[in-house]
């Protein structure tokens, strides 16, 4: 599959606003979740690496993209 430059500049534009979103609220958790009540932590505890996961991936795919379609022209 081909990705185009915008769609290369799409991938990593939304990697990082969910690293950006999600790596404070990785702290949060940490901080105010665990004191808390542990059904919450629970809860939240797939939802932060499942999202740092595809925010990284996403990040990485777009980081690629970019390179690729600087080669080709």
């Amino acid at each position: 599959m081909k990705l185009t430059r915008r769609t290369s500049n799409i991938l990593l534009a939304i990697g990082i606003v969910m690293l950006i979103l999600w790596v404070p609220r990785a702290f949060t958790w940490y901080a105010n979740d665990l004191q808390g009540s542990l059904y919450l932590a629970l809860i939240h505890l797939p939802i932060i690496p499942i999202s740092l996961a595809i925010g990284g991936y996403l990040t990485y795919l777009g980081i690629k993209g970019r390179r690729a379609t600087r080669r080709a022209i």
